[in-house]
C-alpha cells in the first residue's frame, strides 16, 4: 500500500505555530524568518544579556521550527 501525503503548506503551518507558541516566541520566529527571506538573513537584534533565570529567546524549539519553515519554502 502506498501512502501519498500532501506537502505541508506554509500558511496553515504558520497558523498552527501562531496558536501553539507564546506570542513573543511567535513574533521572534516570524521576524527572523521574514528577515531570512527578504534580506538574506540580515536581522538586527539588540545584544543585551538575559536576566538571570530567563531563557534564551531563540530556543531549540524555535530553531527547529525555523528549519521546518525553511524546508517548506524551498523547492525539492
Amino acid at each position: 500500500m502506498t501512502h501519498h501525503s500532501e506537502p505541508v503548506q506554509l500558511e496553515p503551518y504558520v497558523e498552527v505555530l501562531r496558536a501553539r507558541l507564546p506570542p513573543e516566541q511567535f513574533i521572534l520566529l516570524m521576524r527572523t524568518f521574514h528577515a531570512l527571506l527578504t534580506n538574506g538573513g540580515a536581522l538586527r537584534l539588540p545584544l543585551m544579556p538575559h536576566p538571570p533565570g530567563e531563557r534564551e529567546p531563540f530556543t531549540a524549539e524555535l530553531q527547529n521550527e525555523m528549519l521546518t519553515l525553511m524546508r517548506l519554502t524551498t523547492t525539492p
